[in-house]
């Protein structure tokens, strides 16, 4: 008799992001041409920009597993687009998140914000072609 077993990672268990965001946005091109660079930088865009008014929602009132949960999914966005400004200030929330620190996680969001904030003209340049 086979026994089969399985490890899954941790949610804080992941790869490094790369250095910078050329090896991804050329990855992409590479996929699906400009045009998949402009679908896929928009739609980021306005992901990021639904899941961090979300964060906040769910700090105001100290969801601290929805924060934890829902700034890995951003971060999990944002690294795919090398946005890794983003990347680390949600990696800052989640682990803010899951010790219960309010403070913390409050500075890690506002992170999020300014990141996300100062990507924008980028992320929205490759998005609009």
């Amino acid at each position: 008799a086979y026994r089969w077993a399985l490890t899954l990672p941790r949610p804080m268990d992941h790869p490094p992001p790369p250095r910078n965001s050329q090896p991804t946005l050329e990855t992409i091109r590479a996929a699906g041409g400009d045009e998949l660079v402009r679908e896929l930088y928009a739609s980021f865009s306005d992901f990021a920009a639904a899941q961090a008014a979300w964060l906040d929602r769910l700090a105001a009132v100290h969801a601290y597993e929805g924060v934890a949960e829902a700034a890995r999914v951003l971060r999990i966005s944002a690294t795919q687009v090398g946005v890794l400004e983003v990347v680390a200030s949600c990696e800052r929330a989640e682990a803010a998140a899951h010790t219960h620190d309010a403070k913390a996680m409050r500075a890690s969001l506002d992170e999020i914000h300014e990141a996300l904030a100062a990507a924008r003209p980028w992320v929205d340049g490759l998005g609009a072609g």
